[in-house]
């Protein structure tokens, strides 16, 4: 069952429910379609967030499943699928660094859902990324970025759009195409144990401080919201 969402903001408060998904449609005639938090977004110095994503169409050059924005960077921090070359990553900026990581034990496929998870510590810059439970790494085996930085306050962060701007300037080519599902943000670095349950159907699930699922405040503009398969038994 599908509930279409008009081209007018639409201020709402999704059900806390991983039986939900929201579908981005393609990216067209200056429409892009997103979900906008509503709620204050924290200065942060570590942060884990995860999220079941199932791509329709994977970009030749980005798919941009979240972008923070602040007055400071129009990459403050966000996560994509990088596609250059065929060979496709996932790719995390962070107060305006940049590193792509590959995933060996994932084999990206139009249709399917994965499980993903992004953490960082300011203290070392360590980054982690994991998809379906397995940990992913870049070519040089040096996963530390924004060093001693923080991700500043009182930004933008949508779903499924790369902001070159405060909540604008957006390229349809770097957009997201497809299903997103219980998306959890944390203001601390999780376990490696957590992440790997957070993709999890069944157990105990921590849920995200800073997002919890699709209980959290935002403003969809042109997606639809409908029940999925996923974690269905």
């Amino acid at each position: 069952m599908w509930f279409p969402v008009l081209c007018v903001l639409l201020s709402l408060v999704l059900v806390e429910n991983s039986q939900l998904k929201i579908h981005i449609p393609r990216s067209s005639s200056g429409i892009y379609p997103r979900l906008r938090l509503n709620q204050q977004f924290p200065s942060l110095n570590e942060f884990t967030i995860c999220s079941w994503i199932k791509p329709h169409s994977i970009q030749r050059e980005f798919s941009t499943i979240f972008s923070y924005a602040t007055t400071r960077f129009n990459n403050e921090f966000a996560v994509s699928l990088s596609n250059k070359n065929g060979s496709v990553k996932v790719g995390v900026n962070i107060a305006k660094s940049y590193m792509e990581m590959q995933c060996p034990n994932t084999e990206w496929t139009v249709g399917e859902w994965y499980h993903l998870c992004v953490s960082w510590f300011n203290t070392n810059g360590h980054l982690q990324v994991y998809t379906n439970g397995y940990r992913c790494h870049n070519n040089t085996n040096n996963n530390t970025i924004a060093r001693g930085t923080i991700i500043f306050g009182g930004g933008v962060f949508v779903v499924g759009q790369d902001q070159d701007d405060l909540d604008g300037k957006y390229e349809a080519d770097q957009a997201w195409i497809g299903d997103i599902a219980d998306v959890n943000m944390w203001d601390e670095v999780l376990t490696e144990r957590q992440m790997i349950q957070a993709g999890k159907c069944e157990g105990k699930r921590k849920k995200g401080n800073i997002i919890g699922g699709l209980r959290t405040s935002m403003t969809a503009l042109d997606i639809s919201i409908s029940e999925t398969e996923l974690c269905q038994p």
